[in-house]
């Protein structure tokens, strides 16, 4: 009885001496803070960094992920609009915001340029001075980077602020100033060069195409599959291509050069897009240039181009709906014994309780 009284005493003591666990916030270790930073929403961390500046420094040195960001700044209107990727392939639309402070705006795009991880990444801007203006001295994580109608002068600063990992990279020159596009600096950033995909859609520069294949053939160590894209509405760069590279050429045709480049194991591959939509006269025409092994053999080419000018046109989604709608309109062959009170006229008929204009 005794030594149950004694232990009973010593378990007594025990639990007065033990820590008492508190629960709130401030009381928990900075780690601790951060796991749970690193499980919260983008809202949830929204409202974290309005607490104290402390808490704003720790929601800002965790990463979030994002399928999709979009930035917009057009005159005095900013737009972002951003969709969350909560894992397991759920995506959630979780801010779209209309600024018209720019101070409030370039604060909460640092803050999600500094802690985003991007799958696609689209800009557009019609401001020179806007990387000045925002003052961002990080680096934008993004895998996939569309800029859009910036001002030409604009677009080597965004690429400059990218980290390394950007694998696509699709640019729309300003159409209202083309001849400043700056190819030469856009090709020299380690970003542009380091990546596996460049897209320049509506660029007419004639030797665009001999100054991207340069820059492959001066870097002996250009990767097996970069691919380069263009549409233009000059026609005669395939031609020119061919000239400006004729000690080169390994095998020419219609649709098709290859050339070899100062590193024996690589060759330059440029195809012009071309079928029974786009053709030679087409007022646009579409270029692809690609990094391939000297050992690939013709037999292996692709000849399937709507797949590739696809990733920069609609024009067979286009093609595809005119032909549907033209295979869905439905001639009366005797429209003469069809009664006009019936509203049909030559048509199918009209259901009930729609305007005539509107069928």
């Amino acid at each position: 009885m005794t030594s149950d009284i004694e232990n009973l005493t010593e378990k007594t003591v025990n639990l007065s001496t033990d820590p008492i666990y508190k629960t709130n916030w401030c009381d928990m270790p900075e780690e601790l803070k951060r796991e749970c930073i690193g499980k919260m929403g983008f809202d949830e961390r929204m409202l974290l960094r309005l607490t104290a500046k402390a808490e704003r420094s720790l929601a800002n040195s965790q990463s979030l992920m994002f399928h999709d960001g979009s930035f917009y700044i057009i005159g005095n209107h900013h737009y972002i609009d951003l969709t969350v990727d909560n894992g397991n392939d759920q995506r959630e639309r979780k801010a779209k915001r209309n600024y018209k402070n720019p101070n409030d705006e370039f604060e909460l795009m640092k803050y999600i340029w500094g802690v985003g991880v991007f799958e696609n990444f689209l800009f557009f801007c019609d401001d020179p001075f806007f990387m000045e203006e925002v003052n961002y001295t990080g680096k934008i994580k993004a895998k996939n980077v569309d800029l859009v109608n910036c001002e030409n002068g604009l677009l080597p600063k965004i690429l400059q602020k990218m980290s390394n990992g950007v694998e696509a990279i699709k640019l729309s020159p300003d159409c209202n100033n083309l001849s400043e596009f700056p190819l030469d600096e856009i090709l020299a950033i380690p970003q542009v060069q380091n990546s596996l995909y460049l897209q320049i859609s509506n660029y007419d520069q004639a030797d665009t195409l001999q100054k991207v294949a340069q820059v492959w053939i001066n870097n002996n160590n250009s990767k097996i599959g970069f691919t380069f894209q263009l549409s233009t509405e000059t026609h005669k760069l395939f031609n020119e291509f061919s000239k400006h590279f004729a000690d080169r050429i390994v095998s020419e045709s219609e649709k098709r050069v290859r050339i070899r480049t100062n590193n024996p194991d690589r060759h330059i591959l440029l195809e012009r897009g071309l079928d029974n939509v786009v053709t030679v006269d087409y007022h646009v025409q579409f270029f692809r240039l690609m990094v391939i092994s000297a050992k690939m053999k013709e037999s292996e080419y692709d000849d399937n181009c709507k797949e590739w000018i696809s990733k920069m046109s609609s024009i067979y989604s286009f093609r595809e709906w005119d032909n549907n709608r033209v295979q869905n309109v439905h001639v009366n062959e005797n429209p003469e014994n069809v009664a006009n009170d019936e509203h049909v006229e030559n048509r199918e008929p009209i259901p009930e309780g729609i305007e005539d204009d509107d069928w």
